[in-house]
C-alpha cells in the first residue's frame, strides 16, 4: 500500500522538514510521481521511518542511524547499544550531581528576600577557584588559560566569585569557583579551605564593580560577636536579576572566622 506525506506524518507524529531530510541522508526513498511531484512511501518506508524515530530517542544521530539500518551486524550493533549505556549512566550521574547541586542553589535563593543584610555564623565547604581576572585585568598566562579551560568543563557546577586575599586591600581576583567534592580537579586554582565563616546576603547592585567594602557589614558583625577573621573575603554571586527599580545583583559574602576572644 502507498501512502502520501501527509498521512505518514500524521500516522507518526512527525513534519514534512523530517521526511525531506530523512531523504536527502538517503535513508528512505520515496516514490515520487513525475507528473505533480507527490511523494508515495510504502509500507516498508513507514517501518524505517518508526525506526528511526526509535534510533532517534535513544540520542542517535541520523549519520549513525543510517550505518546501523545498512552496515551493522549484530556484532556492530551490541558495541554500539554497549556504548549508549556507557553514556547514559555518565549522564545520569551528571544529573545526579545537578540535580543535588540544583537543591542547595534553590535553597539559598530562598533566602534572599528574609535574610538580605543579616550576616550569620556557618560553615564553607572547601571551593576550588579559578580567576580569569585580577583588579579588572585578564590573567593571561598559559597555567591560567588551561585552568580555565579544563574548569569551564563543568561550569553547570560553578559560580561567579571575587575574591580578596586580604580583606583590608582592595586587590582582588574575579573568576568561578566550585566545590572541591564536585570532582573538578583543575590545575592552577587556588583551593580555599572548608572553615567556620560569617556569612550574608548582599546586593551590589547593577554595576560590575567589587569592593573590599563589601566585607564592612560582616567584619562589624565578628567584631561584635568576637570573632577574629582569618584574612580572607570572597563573594559568590547568587543571581542577577531585574526589577522595577533596576537590576540588583544578589551575592553570598563570606568571611571566613577563627573563633576567638579578645580578637579586636
Amino acid at each position: 500500500m502507498k501512502y502520501k506525506q501527509k498521512d505518514v506524518c500524521r500516522l507518526l507524529n512527525i513534519k514534512r522538514e523530517t521526511l525531506r531530510h530523512y531523504e536527502k541522508e538517503g535513508i528512505i526513498v520515496p516514490e515520487i510521481d513525475p507528473q505533480n511531484q507527490y511523494r508515495y512511501y510504502d509500507d516498508y518506508q513507514v517501518y524505517l521511518i518508526s525506526e528511526c524515530k526509535r534510533y532517534q530517542a535513544n540520542e542517535f544521530s541520523l549519520s549513525e542511524i543510517k550505518e546501523m539500518l545498512t552496515k551493522d551486524s549484530l556484532h556492530d550493533y551490541l558495541q554500539r547499544m554497549e556504548k549508549k549505556q556507557e553514556d547514559f549512566e555518565k549522564k545520569m550521574d551528571f544529573y545526579q550531581k545537578l540535580s543535588a547541586f540544583n537543591e542547595d542553589y534553590l535553597m539559598h535563593l530562598r533566602m534572599i528576600p528574609n535574610m538580605l543584610n543579616k550576616p550569620f555564623q556557618g560553615y564553607k565547604e572547601e571551593i576550588l577557584f579559578v580567576a580569569e581576572k585580577e583588579n579588572n585585568q585578564l590573567i593571561l598566562t598559559q597555567e591560567n588559560i588551561s585552568a580555565n579551560t579544563m574548569f569551564r568543563e563543568e561550569l553547570s557546577f560553578s559560580f561567579m566569585m571575587a575574591y580578596y586575599p586580604d580583606y583590608h586591600k582592595t586587590d582582588y581576583q574575579w573568576g568561578f569557583g566550585q566545590r572541591i567534592k564536585m570532582g573538578n580537579s583543575a590545575n592552577g586554582g587556588i583551593v580555599l579551605p572548608a572553615s567556620a565563616a560569617v556569612m550574608a546576603i548582599i546586593d551590589i547592585g547593577s554595576e560590575w564593580i567589587y569592593s573590599n567594602s563589601n566585607a564592612d557589614l560582616l567584619l562589624s558583625y565578628a567584631k561584635e560577636n568576637h570573632l577574629q577573621p582569618t584574612g580572607i573575603f570572597y563573594m559568590q554571586q547568587l543571581v542577577r536579576t531585574n526589577e522595577e527599580d533596576g537590576a540588583h545583583r544578589y551575592m553570598e559574602a563570606i568571611l571566613p572566622i577563627i573563633e576567638a576572644e579578645n580578637s579586636f
